[in-house]
């Protein structure tokens, strides 16, 4: 039976392979191994029924390439069928049989296509079907081509190498990009980010600056290192049997099932960033879907390996992009570059005299690695850091004779972050069903508490450690219930005596599972105690005894400023408890909410009330109680980190105490130099990015720089240790400068003085090298020295971006050195879901490619979005711009082929109107690439004009000039292509006949004229606010014969009245003058918000002016200035409005579909339609109806 399903599934997936990536087969994982277990199950006769099912689930994408085009997408321009085969079959090779089928299914899961992520196995809404329900992707295939044909001309033409000037500084543009870390190929998330440095560095280009964009790959850390080590499990799994495979396949079933129970009771958990990535598989299923063959995969045990493999596959990937890069410039990191190598150790041999330093701290550590895990070695918890709390010891008093401890101290231990609260102690609390160990400590002390926080202390020196192992010794577990009851010594509590009782909300994945019970200042401790001394139901249930608890009252410990004198003291939980009508200690939202109320109030606001520091604020005397506690043997200090940290090893990991470099982010002189730098010019492009910086700035503190585990450069001076991945990357921008040259030189001969010469700390030349070669980097350095902009997400703002501010600082004094602008994004959704492969939503950058091309793709990316808010990328928006892309292509040849048949000569009006507004949208787009908007950017040059093309050609019924549809394509064409180079390219050279490559061009340059704008403004408003009279009037079924209104349904009038008012009523221009005095801010909105109070106050009108005036006023301040500006409040138009509408009464008949129609000004007699001329006024002409009988 097993074999037979094997069978069965290699022969549809053979069948598949002739035509499809083994990733376009997506097969759900649950029910995949449910039905492949119950086939294993049940009788012959029965399985063989389930087969059918088994090939449906494994033919589901070729079902759906019959129904659609899609389904091929996925297959590179430069892919062949065999190609395909032969990665199908690589990627399951050994999935015959049944366990081979479970394996087949579980690479099917994570395996993301061109026909999931585009809705394909589950809808087509998403795809591209404008392009035809019946259609081909030949429209797709064709700008593949096109791209493949223009990437060719750039690699000839060396479009992208930039070098310094031989004479001369010309105006330069040196932008950059976080190099992405080498674990996998390059995604839609890095295509996204990069964009906005591509664009960028392609304006400025096209503003005449001499731009480089050099690119280089992150391979330093952890990440790498312990996929090998996983990969090696993997296989070592394997070698061991299909046993151990099937337990394995057993486990994830039920802990999927699990999730899906969870999950349909709407309690959703969190994935952790590397779940999410991957599915939940082993590294040897990612290595398979990753389309890696299985004779390949033991080669990547050998971290080394993944140096060589992907970084060329990236390249590859970036080229095809279409990235605008100086490959010459490339590197990857760590000592396997050698000449990379010696340029950080010449970073931290800088660092070493002023900023860094040796010794032991408390530092987030993953056990498996056996070294300090910091922000990129983390699947999970990037930013987190050790939280600091103090240590309660509540003493034992009567130790049971069942712990057989004889005069052993022991003590329930509970971490607190107010210390100075414990005067208000009334008891303890413990989870019931909860787990407690009992742990010596190195002072010979019992420490009772959750293992995880007895795995935290140990790793900080505070327990005994066991023999021959990684954990600390327990001597003995109990639950939370049997310690209910214990009676115990707390310090500075005002009860001699208090007792463990039960509280059933503890997190035990949170500080030690023991909480000290405060009610006077913590809503949960008030609730449960009141919960314990109010209940004797429950008392008898928990055998809780009524004098463990009833006696306790609420200790008063802090009063607050403002308190009248005959309030002494004020307890803050109770009264916001009995406030917020909080019943019970399980109602976990109402507590966290009067939590944050009352500890907010209490260390701002609160002044001790008892002890030695009575009538002194908390805030000051906070840290001075905990010193007394810790020094009179009470507490001790406690590291936990502030939330869950997964390592990319995959273990959870904990605060150690270790010895090992750090570099001293918090010294004040350094920080200070940084800070005056980010709030001097410095460019952040958005408020919200300035202030996170700024902020990331002042809370950066100490940094463990050093490991022992992974990739990267050793410390010179101290080889045992390897720099961590963050601290080798803050400066590298500087080895961009002379990357092409630095390996004319032996790696040895890199000394510290070359490099304080090239990189202009010095002005000695060392001796040892080449003079021409030294001054030659060092000119490339100086000239392109500082970066002008970095590009990154917006997650490297409280790490990378800081540090790199910070680095620059300690190498280069001058600030004028330090980068001078990062810009941040958001992280990018597809379908308006976060991506992942588990969703079905995961796009390779090669897959987005080939799917969509890669200028479809970078329009997408160009139209999700900017800022810090997440984008979104849509699959369907790339399906449109193919069409799109392919149809301007279309009307562009047509046009070159129609220009000489066009109308020539002089303009007529609406040929200036159409030129200036061309001129406009490119002055627009040229302020939004300015600014990094490159949502508006797209809106300019893509949507507006070609919005523009149409109108223009409507409204001159095709009787369009050769010259504005020339400056129209030539225009568009180098606009946009920094967003779209390929097919701007194409259209420049292929199209429109140029010599030159568009890249090399220079931005339009155009003037705009004012009046033109305005004209163009009204025409189209008065347009469209004759369009809708018209459709009433054709609704309303009245027609005017003679002076009679004769019924008549859905007649088409024959004639039109437009009125025209050249100037306000009197009444109107007294109110406007008013208005022209009132201050406007930049978003035209009046600064004094009581502005039409001093109107009122202003005018002097009888009151039924009134009634018309206020209104009037606040229409023209919300709507048209709101709008316009200023200009919204001139008494007359600069423009004779009545001649401009007479000019253009051909094509506004033609638009209206009237026979006849009248311009009448308002000295102008016609006989009635009284309202529509009083209601005329500059800029807003009224226009009446007829129909003759």
């Amino acid at each position: 039976m097993a074999s037979a399903i094997g069978i069965l599934i290699a022969r549809s997936a053979d069948a598949h392979g002739k035509t499809q990536n083994a990733r376009s087969i997506a097969v759900h994982s649950v029910h995949t191994r449910r039905i492949v277990k119950s086939a294993q199950n049940t009788s012959s006769c029965t399985s063989f029924r389930l087969l059918p099912l088994i090939a449906s689930l494994c033919s589901v994408s070729l079902w759906r390439k019959k129904r659609s085009p899609l389904s091929r997408s996925s297959l590179a321009a430069s892919d062949t069928e065999n190609e395909h085969q032969t990665r199908f079959t690589a990627g399951t090779a050994g999935c015959t049989g049944l366990k081979g089928t479970k394996r087949m299914a579980n690479v099917m899961t994570v395996a993301s296509t061109a026909s999931t992520f585009t809705g394909q196995t589950r809808r087509r809404k998403n795809s591209p079907s404008q392009i035809g329900r019946n259609a081909d992707w030949t429209r797709r295939d064709l700008l593949l081509e096109i791209e493949k044909d223009v990437q060719e001309l750039w690699e000839k033409e060396g479009a992208y190498q930039t070098d310094a000037p031989f004479e001369g500084k010309p105006e330069k543009y040196f932008v950059t990009f976080p190099f992405p870390y080498m674990n996998g190929k390059l995604h839609l998330g890095h295509a996204f980010s990069i964009t906005k440095a591509e664009f960028a560095a392609r304006f400025a280009r096209l503003n005449g600056k001499r731009v480089l964009f050099p690119f280089g790959f992150h391979c330093t850390g952890m990440p790498i290192a312990a996929a090998a080590l996983k990969l090696q499990e993997s296989i070592k799994q394997r070698a061991g049997g299909e046993k151990n495979e099937d337990e394995r396949d057993d486990e994830k079933e039920r802990t999927e099932s699990k999730e899906v129970e969870v999950m349909e009771k709407t309690f959703k958990g969190k994935k952790s960033k590397a779940v999410a990535k991957t599915g939940g598989l082993d590294q040897y299923d990612i290595m398979l879907a990753l389309g890696i063959g299985e004779e390949d995969i033991p080669k990547f045990t050998d971290p080394k390996y993944w140096l060589e493999y992907f970084p060329p596959l990236a390249i590859q990937d970036l080229k095809r992009f279409g990235a605008a890069v100086d490959w010459r410039r490339t590197f990857i990191t760590t000592d396997l570059n050698p000449h990379f190598d010696s340029f950080v150790k010449w970073h931290f041999q800088k660092l070493k005299a002023k900023y860094l330093a040796n010794g032991k701290r408390q530092t987030i550590f993953s056990i498996t690695t056996q070294q300090p895990c910091a922000d990129h070695d983390r699947a999970e918890g990037e930013g987190v850091n050790p939280q600091e709390y103090t240590l309660i010891k509540l003493r034992v008093k009567e130790i049971p004779e069942a712990w057989d401890l004889e005069d052993t101290p022991v003590f329930l231990v509970a971490a607190t972050l107010r210390p100075e609260t414990m005067y208000g102690q009334t008891n303890c609390f413990v989870l019931p069903e909860g787990q407690y160990g009992l742990f010596r400590t190195k002072e010979g002390e019992i420490f009772v508490c959750s293992q995880r926080s007895a795995l935290n202390m140990y790793y900080q020196d505070i327990l005994e450690e066991k023999e021959n192992s990684t954990s600390p010794r327990c001597l003995m577990s109990l639950s939370g219930q049997e310690l209910v009851g214990l009676p115990l010594e707390a310090p500075l509590c005002q009860y001699s005596t208090i007792h463990v009782l039960p509280m059933f909300t503890i997190s035990m994945s949170k500080g030690t599972g023991v909480v000290t019970s405060v009610p006077a200042e913590a809503p949960d401790d008030y609730i449960c105690l009141r919960d314990w001394k109010t209940r004797a139901n429950w008392r008898d249930q928990y055998n809780v005894k009524e004098e463990w608890c009833v006696p306790f009252e609420v200790q008063e410990i802090l009063t607050f400023d403002g308190d009248g004198e005959d309030e002494a003291s004020f307890a803050s939980a109770p009264a916001v408890c009995e406030q917020m009508k909080i019943g019970s200690h399980r109602e976990k939202d109402k507590l966290a909410a009067a939590k944050k109320e009352v500890y907010q109030k209490g260390f701002y606001s609160g002044i001790m009330n008892v002890g030695a520091y009575k009538g002194q604020k908390v805030a000051d005397v906070k840290a001075k109680i905990k010193e007394d506690l810790i020094e009179k043997g009470e507490a001790l200090a406690y590291f936990e980190p502030e939330s869950k940290v997964v390592a990319r090893s995959g273990d959870e990991c904990v605060v150690a105490l270790c010895e090992q470099w750090y570099l001293k982010y918090s010294d004040e002189a350094w920080t200070k130099r940084v800070r005056e730098h980010v709030e001097g010019n410095f460019e952040m492009f958005s408020e919200a990015s300035k202030n996170a910086l700024s902020h990331a700035v002042g809370w950066l503190g100490d940094w463990a720089c050093s490991r022992t585990f992974g990739l990267g450069t050793k410390l010179p001076w101290d080889e045992q240790w390897l720099i961590e991945s963050l601290s080798d990357s803050t400066i590298y921008m500087a080895y961009y400068t002379v990357a092409h040259l630095v390996e004319q030189v032996k790696p040895e001969d890199l000394s510290e003085e070359v490099f304080d010469y090239v990189f202009g700390i010095t002005e000695t030349s060392p001796t040892s090298l080449s003079k021409e070669l030294l001054v030659k980097m060092r000119k490339e350095f100086s000239y392109w020295y500082p970066v002008d902009l970095r590009c990154s997400g917006k997650d490297l703002i409280q790490n990378h971006l800081t540090m790199s501010l910070f680095n620059h600082a300690a190498v280069w004094e001058d600030s004028s050195l330090w980068p001078k602008a990062f810009y941040c994004n958001g992280h990018v959704m597809v379908n308006s879901e976060k991506m992942s492969k588990s969703k079905g939503n995961f796009l390779t950058l090669e897959e987005a490619i080939s799917t969509y091309s890669a200028d479809a793709t970078r329009i997408a990316c160009a139209d999700s979005g900017d800022g810090l808010q997440d984008a979104n990328f849509s699959t369907e928006s790339c399906g449109k711009t193919i069409l799109r892309l392919t149809n301007l292509q279309a009307w562009a040849e047509d046009a070159v082929k129609r220009l000489p048949d066009m109308r020539t000569g002089d303009l007529t009006f609406l040929d200036q109107v159409f030129s200036n507004e061309i001129s406009t949208s490119v002055q627009n787009a040229h302020s939004a690439y300015s600014k990094m908007l490159f949502t508006d950017a797209l809106r300019c040059v893509w949507y507006d004009l070609e919005n523009l093309r149409s109108q223009y050609s409507i409204l001159t019924n095709g009787d369009v000039h050769a010259k504005v549809i020339k400056f129209l394509l030539e225009t568009q064409t180098v606009t946009l292509s920094p967003i779209a180079p390929h097919f701007c390219e194409h259209l420049w050279r292929k199209v429109l006949g140029k010599e030159t490559l568009v890249v090399d061009e220079k931005w339009p340059e155009v003037s705009v004229d004012a009046f033109l704008s305005r004209q163009y403004a009204l025409i189209q408003g008065s347009l469209r606010s004759f369009r809708l009279q018209l459709e009433k009037y054709k609704a309303s079924g009245k027609r005017k014969k003679g002076k009679k209104n004769v019924a008549s349904k859905n007649v088409a009038p024959t004639q039109a009245i437009i009125f025209v008012a050249k100037s306000y009523k009197p009444w109107q221009v007294e109110v406007m003058k008013v208005l022209q005095e009132v201050e406007l801010n930049e978003d035209y909105e009046p600064v004094d918000k009581n502005f039409m109070g001093l109107l009122r106050k202003s005018i002097n009108f009888d009151k039924q002016v009134m009634k018309q005036a206020m209104p009037f006023a606040s229409f023209l301040m919300s709507k048209e200035v709101k709008t316009r500006g200023p200009e919204a409040l001139e008494l007359e138009l600069p423009f004779d409005e009545a001649a401009m509408l007479r000019d253009l009464t051909e094509v506004i008949k033609s638009q209206l579909g009237v026979k006849e129609l009248q311009i009448v000004t308002e000295t102008e007699s016609v006989e009635g339609f009284e309202s529509q001329r009083d209601s005329a006024s500059p800029g807003k002409p009224q226009i009446v109806f007829q129909t003759e009988s």
